[in-house]
C-alpha cells in the first residue's frame, strides 16, 4: 500500500506518527513469552502415552505458541474437539515434518481453549489463558483463611444442587454451568486448605471439584457441547492430580496412586469420550491392588496366568481362557 502524504495537514502528519510510534511499541511488547509444544515422533500411535508435549499449558493474553511437528507424519492443530469438529478459532492445515504453526493468543480466549489433530482425534491438549491481571478462575487469600474456605464450600454445594435438578429436568447446557460453579468453589476451598497446610481437606475438595467438572463433562456431552466435554473433563483430570499430591504429602501413596490412574482416565476420555475406560496394564501401573482394576460394561477382568498382567475380556472369551489355562479370574 503506498501513501501520498504530500497533501496531509501537519496535524494529520502528527496523528499519524503517533499511531506508528503506538503500533510500534505495541508490537515490541506483544510476545510476551513464546511456549513451544511439540508434536514427537510417534504421536499418530493411539497407544502412545504423550501426543502434544506439552499438551497442558498455562498462558496470558499476547502469549505466542508455536507448535512444532517432530513427527514422521502429518498432523494438524485445530482448535475443538474430535467430537464436536472445529470451532474456527485457529487451524495448522496440513504440517509436516519439521514445519511450525503460531498462534498469538487473543484477549477473546481467556478462559479455557482445547484443540486436537483432525487426521489423529486421540491427539488433543487444552491451553488455559488466564485474565489481563495474570489470574486464573479461582483467587484465594493470601496465606489461607478457613472461614473463606468455607464459604467456598457453602457457595460449591449450593451450586452442585442446582444443577442436579436442572439435569434431572433436561436442562443438560444449563447443569453443566452449575456444575462448573461447583468446581471452581471447591477448587478454591482446596487452595484455602493448601495454604493453611491442611493437606487432608485439601485432597478432600480437589477430590470433589475434580467430581463436578466430570460431570460438568458430562452433561456438556448429552448437549452435544463436545468441546467444553473436552475441557471440563481436562479440568477433573487435573484436580484429581491435585488430590493425589496433597494425598502423597500425607503419606498415603495408595490413595495417591488412585488419584492419579483417575487424572490419566480423565484425559483418557477428554480423548475418546465419557465410555473411555483406561486400559488394565495402565490401570496396574498405578493401583497396587488388582482387585481394583475396573473394566468397561460387559467385560470381565481376566489375569494371564504366566505373567499376572490383566486384560479385559467378554465373559464368553474369559470361559474359554480359564478352562485353557491361559488365565485366571483373580490374581
Amino acid at each position: 500500500m503506498y501513501l501520498d502524504l504530500k497533501n496531509w495537514s501537519f496535524d494529520k502528519v502528527i496523528v499519524f506518527l503517533m499511531l506508528v510510534f503506538l503500533i510500534t511499541i505495541t508490537t515490541h511488547d506483544v510476545y510476551a513469552k513464546t511456549f513451544d509444544v511439540v508434536i514427537p515422533q510417534g504421536a499418530a500411535n493411539p497407544t502412545n502415552l504423550i501426543h502434544f508435549l506439552h499438551s497442558e499449558i498455562t498462558v496470558s493474553i499476547n502469549d505466542k505458541i508455536r507448535w512444532i511437528n517432530f513427527d514422521t507424519s502429518t498432523h494438524t492443530v485445530t482448535s475443538g474437539s474430535f467430537q464436536g469438529g472445529t470451532n474456527g478459532i485457529f487451524n495448522s492445515g496440513l504440517l509436516e515434518k519439521s514445519e511450525v504453526f503460531t498462534y498469538i493468543i487473543d484477549p477473546s480466549d481467556i478462559g479455557n481453549l482445547s484443540y486436537y489433530c483432525t487426521l489423529h482425534p486421540w491427539m488433543n491438549g487444552i491451553i488455559t489463558v488466564l485474565d489481563p491481571e495474570g489470574m486464573p478462575v479461582a483467587r484465594v487469600s493470601e496465606s489461607g483463611s478457613l472461614e473463606a474456605a468455607l464459604s467456598n464450600i457453602g457457595e460449591a454445594q449450593s451450586f452442585a444442587d442446582k444443577a442436579k435438578e436442572l439435569g434431572v429436568t433436561g436442562y443438560d447446557n444449563q447443569a453443566a454451568v452449575s456444575y462448573i460453579q461447583a468446581g471452581i468453589n471447591y477448587h478454591k476451598a482446596a487452595l484455602e486448605y493448601t495454604l493453611l497446610e491442611d493437606h487432608e481437606n485439601a485432597a478432600k475438595y480437589h477430590h470433589e471439584a475434580a467430581m463436578q467438572h466430570h460431570n460438568a463433562a458430562i452433561h456438556f456431552e448429552k448437549w452435544q457441547d463436545f468441546t467444553q466435554s473436552v475441557i471440563q473433563h481436562y479440568q477433573s483430570g487435573v484436580h484429581h492430580h491435585f488430590a493425589g499430591v496433597s494425598h502423597e504429602m500425607m503419606g498415603d501413596p495408595k490413595t495417591a496412586s488412585k488419584h492419579f490412574a483417575e487424572a490419566i482416565l480423565q484425559k483418557g476420555m477428554a480423548k475418546f469420550g465419557s465410555d473411555y475406560t483406561l486400559p488394565p496394564k495402565q490401570q496396574m501401573r498405578w493401583l497396587s491392588d488388582p482387585s481394583e482394576i475396573s473394566c468397561k460394561d460387559g467385560l470381565n477382568i481376566l489375569f494371564k496366568s504366566t505373567t499376572k498382567e490383566p486384560a479385559c475380556v467378554k465373559p464368553e472369551t474369559a470361559t474359554k481362557l480359564i478352562e485353557r489355562g491361559w488365565g485366571k479370574s483373580n490374581s
